[in-house]
C-alpha cells in the first residue's frame, strides 16, 4: 500500500485462520499488529499454539509494515510514523532523523483508519479489532487511543514509550481527562520488571490513566518478572492477548 501524503510504502502481512472459507459467513477476529517485523510472527505462533485449545479465538493477524529491507531505515521510519510531537529522538534509541520529520502519529492514525482498516474489511469478515504495539507503535496505541478510541475494541500496548517529548502522553491525558470526554476502552498494558531507566514511566502513566476512574476504561495491568523492554515483548503480546481475549 502507498501513502500518497509522504510517499511512501507498506505491505500488509496476512495470517488466516486454517477453517477460514472465503465463501462462507463465519466472522473472526482482527488482531492489527503495529512494528510487524517483530510483533506480527509472535501473534501469528500465538494464536495458531493458543486457538486450538480455546485459550485464544481464531483470528485474522495483519501486520503493518514498512516495505524497506533495511532494519536500519525501519528504525528511522517508525519513529517518523509513531512519535505524537516533531521533537529530536534521545540518541540511546538509534534514531537519526530530525525532529521536524518526527511526529507523524495523527497523519499515520488517519491513514490506518481511512485506508488500512477499511481495505481490510473489505477483504475479510472481521468481528472485533484489537491495536498491537510495542514501545513506539504502541506510543502510537496510545494516541488512538485518546484521538479516537472506538477505531479499535481492544489494546494491547507493551511498554509504551510514554516518555516521548518530556512525557507529552501525560498531559495531554490530563487534558482529555479535563474535557470530561468519555474513554470507552479495553486496554491492556504492561512493563518489564527490568525496565527502570528514563526512559520507563510506564507504571506511572498506567497510575494515572487508572487514577481516573473513566466508567467505561476497562483497564488491565501487568509487570513481567526479570524482562527487559526487548525481551518482555513475546510474554507481553502472548499474556496481553489472553487477557484481552480469553474464551474460557
Amino acid at each position: 500500500m502507498v501513502r500518497s501524503d509522504v510517499e511512501r510504502n507498506y505491505v500488509l502481512w496476512v495470517d488466516l485462520p486454517p477453517t477460514y472459507d472465503p465463501e462462507g459467513d463465519q466472522t473472526h477476529p482482527l488482531y492489527l499488529c503495529f512494528d510487524a517485523m517483530w510483533t506480527y510472527g509472535t501473534v501469528v505462533d500465538t494464536v495458531r499454539l493458543l486457538a486450538p485449545t480455546k485459550d485464544l479465538p481464531k483470528a485474522i493477524v495483519v501486520g503493518v509494515a514498512h516495505d524497506e529491507a533495511s532494519y536500519r531505515d525501519v528504525i528511522q521510519l517508525r519513529a517518523m510514523d509513531f512519535t505524537t510531537t516533531a521533537v529530536d529522538a534521545p540518541a540511546l534509541t538509534g534514531v537519526r532523523v530530525p525532529g521536524e520529520q518526527l511526529g507523524g502519529a495523527e497523519a499515520f492514525r488517519v491513514w490506518t483508519q481511512k485506508e488500512v482498516i477499511p481495505f481490510l474489511k473489505a477483504r475479510y469478515r472481521i468481528s472485533e479489532s484489537t491495536f498491537i504495539g510495542h514501545s513506539f507503535s504502541a506510543l502510537f496505541g496510545v494516541h488512538v487511543l485518546f484521538e479516537s478510541p472506538q477505531m479499535f475494541d481492544h489494546y494491547l500496548l507493551a511498554s509504551p514509550s510514554v516518555w516521548w517529548d518530556d512525557q507529552v502522553m501525560f498531559r495531554r491525558e490530563q487534558e482529555r481527562y479535563d474535557s470530561g470526554e468519555r474513554l470507552k476502552a479495553h486496554v491492556f498494558m504492561s512493563k518489564g520488571e527490568l525496565e527502570t531507566d528514563e526512559l520507563s514511566p510506564h507504571q506511572e502513566f498506567y497510575d494515572q490513566l487508572a487514577s481516573r476512574d473513566y466508567d467505561d476504561l476497562q483497564l488491565h495491568w501487568q509487570i513481567f518478572p526479570k524482562e527487559t523492554h526487548l525481551s518482555v515483548t513475546p510474554v507481553a503480546l502472548s499474556h496481553g492477548l489472553r487477557t484481552l481475549h480469553a474464551t474460557q
